[in-house]
């Protein structure tokens, strides 16, 4: 064989293979420095903030008596719509979102809420209880769950305000028959203070 053919192809296999390894090479920088697309992170919202304050708020009304018109946030004293609308205040203090209606009445929180379904609870969420006449005219604010067992905390006329749940003998004796709906806020009670950026 032709000692110059010989030479031109190993040239050849030699050029072939060096352009093969660059482009391999070029290949791999150009993964190795794409930057990988943000992940967007869940923007919290007022209900995600109900859900981890209302516990730790509600344990301040513990205690306080039941009477009708009294604002615990001034007083001793509470009745349930006072109590809920507190509550949900003060669990959005420093978030962001402030509770606008400042006060409701229990028959304003029924209008500017929603059913939702026992599946889809979570603390900062509401119970409604009808009277004998089947008028909804109590209220408490969920403040945990366990299970199937739920907690909620109320103004009650009887005791003040108390924690109760949905194992408890006051809810065998006389709740359980006067539970309504489990209701969540609507958003247009939510106000934004700060800015998104």
């Amino acid at each position: 064989m032709d000692n110059g053919h010989s030479n031109g192809i190993y040239r050849f296999f030699i050029t072939a293979t060096v352009f093969f390894v660059l482009a391999l090479s070029a290949g791999c920088s150009q993964k190795a420095i794409r930057q990988p697309e943000p992940a967007t992170e869940k923007e919290k919202t007022p209900y995600d903030i109900l859900e981890k304050n209302v516990y730790g708020t509600s344990r301040l009304y513990i205690g306080k008596q039941y009477k009708t018109g009294a604002n615990p946030d001034i007083s001793s004293y509470s009745d349930c719509s006072n109590l809920i609308c507190a509550v949900t205040r003060n669990s959005l203090t420093g978030s962001g979102f402030e509770f606008r209606p400042y006060y409701v009445s229990s028959d304003r929180i029924y209008d500017l809420s929603y059913e939702i379904k026992k599946a889809e609870i979570k603390a900062g969420d509401l119970m409604f209880f009808v009277d004998g006449k089947n008028k909804q005219n109590h209220v408490g604010v969920i403040t945990r769950t366990s299970g199937a067992v739920v907690y909620f905390v109320q103004a009650s006329s009887q005791a003040g305000v108390v924690e109760r749940s949905t194992k408890s003998e006051a809810w065998e004796f006389y709740w359980k028959k006067h539970f309504d709906s489990f209701r969540r806020w609507k958003e247009i009670v939510f106000m934004e203070t700060q800015p998104k950026y």
